[in-house]
């Protein structure tokens, strides 16, 4: 921080060079993130049912980084994914705003996505079985449904531990634990106990995942 504000105090010392220029540099190699994380899914995702199943799914960006993922998933597993709202925004001033008027990028707030699901109900649903959305950094998510709108994200989070802990993955080790965050519902803690697993809780942030998840603990 203390280097930060010393530059920021004379940043004009700071030498710099032209982007063109910089990326003939030795020192910059190029990395496609988009191509490895999309070939990576196929690792955890059945894409295959998806596909056999022509399901047609939607997805809003939020006028975020997910955007261009999208289009690469249907070309590499052959779905059919639209991008309902592609326009990347970084004023946000498209947003319906929250109960207290100001604007969060939350994809699982029915006041976040209020513009979305009109442009469904408007007819876009003729589209789309099942729609989704992101916030801008791709980190989270949320589900809209037709006669229903946002899904309540602790029930089908809920649903999901679960379907997965129940034994729809019977080649995880037995002692795999359930990871949950402090703001979790508590609706995880019920179905841990209701099918005898192990409940791992830390504080919120996925950086107190990581150790358990290279572990193995959860």
């Amino acid at each position: 921080m203390i280097l930060a504000n010393e530059l920021l105090d004379n940043y004009k010392s700071v030498k710099r060079v032209p982007f063109e220029e910089a990326i003939k540099s030795d020192l910059v190699e190029g990395f496609d993130y988009r191509e490895h994380y999309v070939s990576d899914l196929a690792n955890v995702i059945d894409f295959d049912v998806i596909r056999s199943s022509g399901v047609r799914l939607g997805i809003d960006p939020l006028g975020g980084a997910s955007v261009n993922y999208w289009p690469l998933m249907n070309e590499k597993y052959g779905l059919n994914i639209g991008v309902v709202r592609p326009e990347v925004d970084p004023t946000w001033r498209f947003m319906t705003i929250d109960h207290d008027g100001k604007i969060r990028m939350d994809p699982s707030s029915p006041y976040a996505m209020k513009g979305l699901v009109d442009q469904l109900n408007a007819g876009a649903w003729d589209k789309y079985d099942l729609v989704g959305g992101t916030d801008p950094d791709a980190d989270r998510h949320g589900i809209v449904c037709p006669n229903w709108g946002v899904m309540n994200p602790n029930h089908y989070i809920a649903v999901c531990v679960e379907y997965l802990f129940g034994g729809a993955r019977p080649d995880w080790p037995k002692n795999t634990a359930i990871g949950k965050t402090l703001v979790s519902s508590s609706l995880i803690d019920r179905v841990a106990a209701s099918i005898n697993a192990k409940l791992v809780e830390v504080p919120v942030g996925f950086k107190w995942f990581v150790d358990p998840l290279f572990s193995g603990e959860v």
